[in-house]
Formats: structure tokens, sequence, C-alpha cells
């Protein structure tokens, strides 16, 4: 059954004073701080059509109504009114990442910060997989005879390296002219475009240094063999969580369970890398273990390829008006920052 103007007008006014408050909300309270032209009798009509309908609960018989599930998420579907963030609220984000150098890492972990700071809830963001991260810099040293090391320098501030052996002595400063030339050739790309595209390429190239051909194929064997698998996820307001949760123990320790699961985290948020535009996510039409839990996620990207995401965890009775446009212009901000990164 699809909610008459009367219906959604009451919805809104309860979804939201419920946030602001988080009290059950009566008839006289919606009549006396909303302009919604009904008396409370015609309120209280509605709200137990609104009961009837599974879009709000009445948790006593003589106590106002709370939002359900269902009722929070027609209302982020369909009612809500995005809230333009503050000017302040701007220049505090921007500030938050010209205080980081340039490395990739240290964005995201400011972009966690500063996600929970303003929200009031916790923050979730997943780091591109560390075959997407760019390199910024590599270099060849001769190690002894045949054995040469080599050293990769990422966008995000994280240094690899690896040994490798080819069958004939290569000089030091033939090592640094093939350096230089794949510095400038592979410098602000990433691992995988590095592996599958761009080296493959240079070996066929007219225009390459001396003794690049004998070190293309170990090269590109000690960049592939390399493990790129580290921890690429950052969380931070558990302590928001604590506060909101803290009347409900079992629901606050059950949520914080979820939050260290790290591989859950990953697995979650790994399905809105590919997705654009913001979700959100109302207990368990996410996940059984969701339940009286949001999240609202979003991607980021380098360029116009999406490499990582985004997102907000915390109550269902967070605010929805402020928190979707704050992911949505962190998301844009964040892309920017990476791509500028990238080159």
């Amino acid at each position: 059954m699809d909610l008459s103007p009367r219906h959604r007008l009451i919805l809104k006014a309860l979804v939201e004073e419920f946030v602001a408050d988080n009290r059950p909300v009566g008839s006289k309270t919606l009549s006396e701080k909303y302009e919604i032209g009904l008396s409370p009798a015609t309120i209280r009509s509605s709200l137990s059509d609104l009961e009837d309908m599974g879009y709000v609960i009445a948790r006593h018989t003589s106590g106002g109504r709370v939002p359900t599930e269902r009722g929070y998420r027609f209302y982020v579907d369909s009612l809500v009114t995005l809230f333009e963030l503050t000017l302040k609220e701007k220049q505090r984000i921007q500030e938050e990442y010209l205080r980081m150098q340039f490395q990739l890492d240290q964005v995201l972990r400011a972009t966690s910060r500063v996600l929970a700071s303003l929200s009031n809830q916790a923050s979730v963001v997943l780091g591109p997989a560390k075959a997407l991260d760019t390199l910024k810099h590599l270099e060849l040293i001769h190690v002894n005879g045949g054995e040469i090391l080599l050293i990769l320098v990422m966008r995000s501030g994280k240094v690899f390296n690896r040994n490798f052996f080819i069958d004939n002595h290569i000089s030091q400063e033939n090592l640094y002219q093939v350096s230089r030339f794949l510095n400038s050739s592979l410098k602000g790309y990433d691992i995988f475009d590095i592996l599958n595209s761009i080296l493959p390429k240079l070996y066929y190239s007219q225009e390459v240094p001396e003794d690049f051909r004998e070190l293309a194929g170990p090269l590109t064997k000690a960049i592939s063999s390399q493990s790129y698998e580290e921890d690429n996820i950052y969380v931070d307001g558990l302590k928001n969580l604590i506060e909101t949760f803290g009347h409900d123990r079992e629901r606050l320790e059950s949520l914080l369970q979820l939050i260290e699961d790290k591989n859950f985290l990953k697995e979650f948020f790994t399905e809105y890398v590919s997705q654009d535009g913001v979700y959100t996510i109302i207990g368990k039409d996410g996940d059984s273990q969701l339940g009286g839990v949001s999240i609202i996620a979003t991607n980021y990207r380098m360029g116009e390829k999406r490499i990582g995401s985004l997102g907000i965890i915390g109550t269902q009775r967070m605010n929805y008006n402020k928190a979707l446009p704050l992911l949505e212009f962190t998301s844009k901000l964040v892309s920017e920052m990476v791509t500028k990164l990238s080159r």
C-alpha cells in the first residue's frame, strides 16, 4: 500500500523527531512542534494506520511510536531532505587533508577520522587493492654478479623490495639509465596496469635503454611475485557507537564484534567499489547481522577508475539529512585527492 500525502507528512515528522530526541513520538508532540495542520486526534488515527502498515511501532501501549526498519527505509528512499553542508563543515574536511603529507594511506586515514567526527557515528574506509596502488618511484640496484635489488616506492607510502637474478652482469650506471627510463614510463600507474599493459608494450618499443629487454622478464616476475596484500581498511568513531548504543549493551557488543571482523567489512564494502551513487542499507535488508544498524556507503575514484569505498555505520536513528550529503561531498574530495596523487 502506497502512503498518502498525510501519512508521508506524519512519518517524515516522526522520524526526524525521533532522530533528534531519541524518545517515542506522540501525536501531541507532532501537532505542537511541526506544521502539519492536523489535529492530535487525526494524527493519532494516521499513526495507527502507519503502525498497521509496519512503518512505526509502539514500544508501550500508552507511549508514542518509533520508526521500524521499514519506516526508515521509506524515509530514506522517499522523504529525506538533504541538508547542504555548511561552509565551516566543508572547510573542516578540507583542512584535515591539508595537514597530510601526500600519501594515500594518510588521506584515507584522515577520511575515516573526519567522517566519524562529523557524523557522530563510526566510519569505514576501504583502501584500493594493493595492485591498484600507484607507483611513485622505482630503483634498480646492483647487488652482486647477476643479482639486482628492485625497490618500489608507492604513492600510498608503502615501500616494497625484491631481489631477482639475471644471467649477465649489468653495471650500476646502466641500471641507473633503465631506472630513469622506467620511472618516466611507469610513474603514476598502478601495479595492475604496469604488469598487464605498460611493460609488455615497452618490451616491443624501439627506443629503450641498453639492457632493458634482458631485465624486462625477471623484472616483471619480481614485481608480480611481490605480496601486496596488506591491511587496507580504516575504521574510526567506535567511541561514538558506545555513546549512541550505551543503553543497549547487547546490540552495542554485537555491532562492535561485527566491526572488528575485518573480513566482513572488506567483503561488505568491496561490493560498493564498483557501484556509483550513495547507498543506504537499513538493518536486515543488508544482512541478518545488521539488525538495528544502518550503513551508508559509496565509492571513490582515481581518475575514472573506481578503486575504493567509504561509509558510515551507526544507529538507524542517525541524521540521514546530514550523513548522506557528508558522504557524497567527502567521496568527491577523496577522489580529487587520490587522482592528484596518481599523477
